[in-house]
């Protein structure tokens, strides 16, 4: 007996699917351009930890002056920190009823379930991640005292960015300040404050930056070397996420299910105003089935990956500082 398909029924398969959801979801998350993310081969995954600063390091030794009959000083390094994760799903199910599949107009309805579903494990996303870098990175608490919160009239966001950069000098380590992570009210409040400025062009394109049109989500900011971005999700009013973007602290491990996910393939999407071609990655995975009772169809979405730390200086937080 030939297979009969409704109309609309293609939306739902494999191949449209994972890489709409992608386009859907990239655009919001903020960590996968930043952090390496690692193909897991098994549920639990070992890691290691930076545990000692290369300054600090207890076998840290000096080289020894070479003479013809001098013995070669041999040095060992101090291990890593072994660790374990584990790699968690997150996801839920919607249901699309045989109305939507079955009539033109019910396309709509099918893009309206797929983008509120990207936007609800976009946020997720991003704030799993977030947590694990507020739970593992380093506190700057006692370290970091901006003058004043951003929307204070005495405030000084661009000083205090140029303390925060400082926060990162550490003897022994590599790390320098990148980006910076930030709520969307306080991103609002350093666009306005760098507005307001009454200096001259040289000095605010220069030293202290100008917004951007084309990058509405990120502002340069040249005195420090650092660009700021405004996050939707992840991080509270007042909060910060400060990072070495050159030194990634963190690894993300995911897992692509040969089942239920596309192992191959590519995805378009906005980078800097233009249209670039991305592999599909970060462990998104979806199922459908058929409920014969009730005549609907029933797609699982979720994704599996485990964040984990990998140099805590690397990563700085604060929290209801600014």
């Amino acid at each position: 007996m030939p297979s009969v398909s409704a109309p609309n029924e293609e939306f739902l398969t494999k191949r449209f699917l994972i890489p709409k959801m992608y386009e859907i979801m990239n655009p919001l998350l903020a960590w996968t351009d930043i952090f390496p993310q690692v193909k897991a081969t098994a549920p639990v995954v070992a890691y290691k930890q930076e545990s000692t600063s290369d300054a600090n390091d207890t076998k840290k030794q000096r080289p020894k002056l070479m003479t013809t009959s001098g013995q070669w000083t041999y040095v060992s390094i101090s291990q890593f920190t072994q660790k374990a994760a584990n790699l968690n799903k997150r996801g839920f199910a919607i249901k699309i009823d045989q109305d939507a599949l079955d009539y033109v107009e019910g396309v709509d309805e099918i893009q309206r379930a797929l983008r509120k579903t990207g936007f609800w494990i976009a946020e997720d996303y991003n704030t799993r991640i977030s947590d694990e870098i507020l739970a593992s990175g380093t506190a700057l608490a006692g370290d970091w005292s901006p003058s004043a919160v951003w929307s204070d009239a005495n405030a000084a966001p661009i000083a205090d960015l140029e303390d925060l950069e400082d926060c990162f000098i550490r003897e022994g380590y590599p790390y320098r300040l990148t980006d910076v992570f930030i709520h969307k009210d306080n991103f609002k409040e350093l666009k306005k404050y760098l507005t307001s400025l009454d200096i001259n062009q040289y000095k605010q394109e220069n030293l202290y930056g100008t917004p951007n049109n084309g990058k509405r989500d990120s502002i340069e900011i040249p005195v420090v070397g650092t660009t700021v971005h405004r996050l939707l999700s992840g991080v509270a009013e007042g909060s910060i996420i400060a990072i070495d973007r050159n030194n990634p602290g963190m690894t993300i491990f995911y897992n692509q299910s040969p089942r239920y996910s596309a192992m191959n393939g590519t995805y378009e999407t906005i980078v800097n105003g233009q249209k670039v071609s991305k592999s599909l990655s970060y462990g998104f995975n979806m199922n459908k089935y058929f409920d014969n009772e009730t005549h609907e169809t029933v797609i699982q979405l979720w994704y599996d990956n485990a964040p984990v730390t990998i140099e805590p200086y690397a990563l700085a937080t604060d929290t209801n500082s600014i």
